[in-house]
């Protein structure tokens, strides 16, 4: 059963909200990781942007400045552009564990709220920089699981203000299947378009002045700040968005986001289908680290990469046998299917769990590698009288090349 909380249409009232407010402080993390190991190597998308904001005089800040303006935006949340991020809270708390309540709109018809807390606050000032900013972390119910910081600078030698986000992050829960699809194909773009418009908003306030808070329910509403008149889909792209944004740096390394292994996979099963689980088995074996969360942390993956090897090296012989079904036959093809599948989708970061729009993308390789080789092995046989044997050992030749490649594309 689910935590996630998600709505069509309309949001959440003020009771309502500080009711789950009360409730957020005694969530648990829903995630396990120190800091430091949160890496691309083991597993976490890492994604990040930084931009100048504006110039303030050098010097540290003094009084009413730039950077006290935009280190009250920073703490209220005044840089997350409510079309895509509303953030809901009770500003009178101290900030340092703080819950808030992220009400997620991808779309204008559908809303998730989801809880997070402020783990750490930093500030700090030396010789040449003052920095401050926090960092929070998501709880039971979230879509996502992980951190993410918020810190603003100055420079004191330039009077530069910088703000930089860093997200460390993998998928959390989700109500039902079509939201992990749905978060699948659109939630790097619309995490990109956040980020672009979280530098054009401090911006924007730092020319304004301002930031207007509602009281309503001791919660923040909406920051009045007409940014931009485009589109949030304009600002999802890296070229013209990032110019506009004025992005310095920005770093998108998503583990688990390399499409052409799980189509690699899909074609792999519709070719020889023990193949491709065989190769990923073998994998999970000699790397633990790399197994998707969830029930593939209990497999005996030794063991199974073992008796998986000896199916696939039967199936080869069977491959050259006459009284073998052809593939496409509906047992034959259904079993490639479903192999197809179970590869696609277990093809993710450590610790994911698997993903049913990669499932969809592996099953429909598979068939489609079933249909193209089970032609090209016909024509081969029937139109150049190649023997059976010899199309088969060079298929086989194939398929070995490639789950070489789709192993060393997973190591």
């Amino acid at each position: 059963m689910t935590n996630v909380e998600w709505r069509w249409k309309s949001g959440w009232s003020d009771p309502e909200l500080l009711a789950r407010l009360g409730r957020a402080t005694t969530l648990p993390l829903n995630f396990v990781g120190e800091e430091k190991g949160m890496t691309a190597e083991n597993g976490w998308s890492v994604v990040e942007s930084q931009a100048v904001i504006g110039v303030d005089k050098p010097g540290p800040p003094q009084g009413e400045d730039g950077f006290a303006l935009l280190k009250h935006a920073v703490t209220e949340l005044g840089f997350s552009d409510p079309r895509i991020v509303r953030g809901h809270f009770d500003s009178a708390m101290p900030l340092l564990g703080r819950p808030m309540l992220l009400e997620l709109r991808p779309l204008r018809f559908l809303r998730y709220l989801c809880p997070v807390r402020v783990r750490a606050v930093r500030s700090e000032q030396d010789e040449t920089h003052t920095a401050y900013g926090f960092s929070i972390d998501t709880l039971a119910g979230h879509v996502e699981s992980g951190r993410e910081w918020f810190l603003l600078s100055k420079d004191h030698r330039t009077g530069e203000l910088r703000f930089h986000i860093r997200a460390t992050w993998r998928e959390g829960e989700f109500p039902n299947w079509w939201s992990a699809v749905g978060f699948e194909v659109m939630g790097r773009r619309y995490q990109r378009a956040w980020h672009h418009l979280a530098h054009l908003r401090l911006r924007e306030l730092l020319a304004k002045g301002h930031l207007a808070a509602h009281p309503s329910g001791g919660t923040m509403r909406d920051t009045p700040l007409e940014v931009s008149r485009l589109p949030v889909q304009f600002h999802s792209q890296r070229g013209m968005s990032r110019a506009l944004a004025q992005v310095e740096r920005e770093v998108e390394s998503e583990r688990g986001q390399d499409w052409l292994t799980t189509v690699g996979f899909g074609v792999l099963a519709g070719m020889r289908s023990m193949s491709a689980p065989a190769v990923l088995a073998y994998q999970y074996s000699v790397e633990p680290k790399a197994v998707p969360g969830g029930w593939g942390e209990r497999v005996p993956w030794k063991k199974t990469a073992a008796v998986l090897g000896v199916l696939a090296a039967g199936e080869l012989v069977a491959d050259k046998t006459p009284w073998v079904p052809a593939r496409i036959a509906p047992p034959a093809l259904l079993g490639r299917v479903v192999m197809g599948a179970l590869t696609g989708a277990a093809v993710a970061a450590p610790g994911r769990k698997l993903s049913p729009t990669r499932a969809v993308v592996g099953a429909t390789a598979a068939v489609v590698a079933t249909v193209g080789f089970y032609t090209l092995r016909r024509f081969a046989t029937r139109r150049l009288g190649v023997p059976n044997v010899v199309a088969g050992l060079i298929e086989d030749a194939a398929a070995a090349a490639m789950g070489g490649k789709l192993f060393a594309s997973l190591r």
